[in-house]
């Protein structure tokens, strides 16, 4: 097996911990590099997993982990790391931030306080996905035992069970009246449910490098003894009929789900360039996270936040072709990332950007394309008056706490960033009272 751990915006870690970016370094042959190459363009389509030219591979801001044919890939987070923190393992506190963003947005779906315990002494963010899913099902597995549920089952029997299917008896057992082919509903085991369990826990046992997860999987697989493995889809999850349970054991479900969407049904086989991805685009989840942690304090911060607020940005047209005159149309939808409105009645609008930002780069590091963008909101969802606008992003090297003017107006737009790579499951108070002050400086501009 090669594993390989890359991180955001660039290259991967050698064995000395140094950082490479060249594609020499990779140790992958032709073959593997192509399928890399096409996993990086197909998976997430107009959003490629990695840069790559003939002699360099960058990561880009899709993070989480890639396996195929012998090959283990994880890309990790870099602005999530807290170089401040004791801990030796900085990989760790990226994992660990990582696993707490994902929970506070319900990506992760975990109800229960060990995300922390179950992420604190591991570096890599499939291992501890799957110490999750195997410490949930080996619990619930030997407190309740496998889950059973009503099976609808179509069989020709010596006896009557359940129902006579008549069409079917007439065709197959015209000549053999011993014989009764019978529609019955038989509560086992060996369901759907409990053989997704088996499928993907003998699934992830080819994925992970872990003893401690290989043991608690293998748990899992025994204590599931009677049942099939075997690959159902999501939706015939879905369609399952579980009764009332607990959180922890929707949350398990929800999380099978999450691997099977991941898996091909030949992924436990032998075929070749058989992958599993689990992958998250870091700025969608900076943006979902951000708006979380507004959504959750809006009391506290005095506002009522709204996600993707949607406006066009064009209300009319005319056509020179024909009479020349002006039209009603709505054409071209804009959305803005966060709305908010203030205490007194004001639009604030926050476009998240997870980038690196600073004072050492061009800019500040800050793009022509993303002035243009929140100038565009500022103007689009103006009603008597242009609302604040800001651009949001994570903390790099240092805070950027600024507002630009523009040239021959008095238009203005703010550039602010939030530290993601403080412990965020301790320290959560920080980034909200980070949030506060931005509030409080829009809040004290004139309108």
């Amino acid at each position: 097996m090669k594993f390989l751990k890359f991180f955001e915006y660039g290259g991967f870690e050698k064995s000395l911990g140094e950082e490479s970016n060249s594609i020499s370094d990779l140790n992958l042959t032709d073959a593997e590099l192509q399928y890399l190459r096409s996993i990086s363009e197909k998976t997430i389509i107009g959003s490629p997993i990695f840069e790559i030219t003939q002699s360099k591979i960058n990561a880009t801001s899709i993070v989480g982990v890639i396996a195929f044919d012998g090959v283990h890939i994880e890309i990790l987070p870099k602005l999530l790391r807290n170089n401040r923190s004791s801990n030796n393992n900085n990989n760790s506190s990226i994992l660990q931030n990582l696993m707490f963003m994902l929970s506070y947005t319900n990506e992760l779906d975990i109800y229960d306080s060990g995300v922390g315990s179950l992420s604190e002494n591991s570096d890599s963010f499939i291992e501890a996905y799957i110490a999750i899913f195997a410490d949930r099902l080996s619990k619930h597995l030997i407190r309740h035992g496998s889950p059973k549920a009503y099976v609808e089952k179509n069989e020709n029997l010596n006896t009557v069970k359940g129902k006579i299917d008549f069409a079917k008896q007439s065709t197959i057992n015209c000549f053999n009246q011993s014989r009764i082919y019978c529609n019955y509903a038989e509560f086992t085991e060996d369901n759907g449910l409990s053989r997704a369990f088996k499928f993907v826990s003998q699934s992830l046992i080819q994925l992970t490098k872990s003893s401690s997860n290989t043991s608690v999987l293998n748990r899992c697989i025994g204590l599931l003894d009677g049942v099939k493995g075997e690959y159902i889809t999501g939706s015939e999850i879905d369609r399952l009929s579980i009764g009332k349970r607990n959180q922890n054991f929707i949350a398990l479900i929800n999380l099978t789900k999450m691997f099977l969407k991941k898996m091909r049904p030949e992924f436990s086989g032998q075929k070749k360039n058989k992958a599993f991805t689990l992958l998250f685009d870091m700025n969608e989840l900076f943006e979902e996270f951000v708006f979380m942690v507004l959504k959750r304090n809006e009391s506290y911060l005095n506002i009522k936040v709204q996600a993707q607020k949607h406006k066009r940005l064009v209300n009319a047209e005319r056509d020179f072709l024909r009479d020349g005159e002006w039209q009603n149309r709505a054409l071209f939808a804009t959305y803005t990332d966060i709305s908010i409105t203030l205490s007194d009645g004001r639009i604030f609008i926050i476009d998240t950007k997870y980038k690196v930002v600073h004072s050492g780069k061009n800019h500040y590091g800050i793009s022509n394309q993303d002035a243009y963008q929140i100038l565009a909101y500022r103007q689009i969802h103006k009603d008597e008056v242009e609302p604040s606008v800001v651009l949001l992003y994570p903390r790099s090297k240092e805070d950027l706490q600024k507002e630009f003017r523009i040239n021959g107006s008095e238009t203005t737009f703010m550039a602010w960033t939030v530290d993601i790579s403080v412990d965020l499951g301790k320290n959560m108070n920080l980034l909200v009272e980070n949030l506060r002050n931005l509030i409080t400086v829009v809040e004290q501009k004139s309108s």
